[in-house]
């Protein structure tokens, strides 16, 4: 599994945990690719920073399998006037992570 964290001005010197089967997995910082090897199966997913976080993600992956994920927040252009908004009432879907459609085995 890969993740690749977006260029984000709001988080460029912030860094997001990886959060798998609520299991604590590193950070990810602002431009970075992080690579993690799973067994094969289901899984749950999320990122968290501070008390925000993204939507909790369900995959599947198998043997010899390579899933991307990209990550980052919703905070670009217009939206970083929703600041407030995000980091109280939305603060579950603060971070997006989203998996791409690049697949390799």
């Amino acid at each position: 599994m890969i993740i690749i964290h977006k260029d984000n001005l709001l988080d460029v010197m912030r860094s997001y945990k990886i959060i798998i089967d609520d299991t604590y997995y590193g950070k990810i910082k602002c431009g970075e690719t992080k690579q993690i090897n799973l067994e094969k199966g289901d899984h749950t997913i999320y990122l968290k920073i501070d008390w925000c976080r993204s939507p909790k993600l369900n995959f599947s992956n198998s043997d010899n399998e390579t899933i991307f994920f990209d990550c980052g927040n919703y905070m670009n252009g217009w939206k970083q006037l929703l600041f407030p908004l995000y980091i109280t009432f939305l603060k579950n879907k603060y971070l997006f992570l989203e998996e791409t459609n690049k697949k390799f085995s």
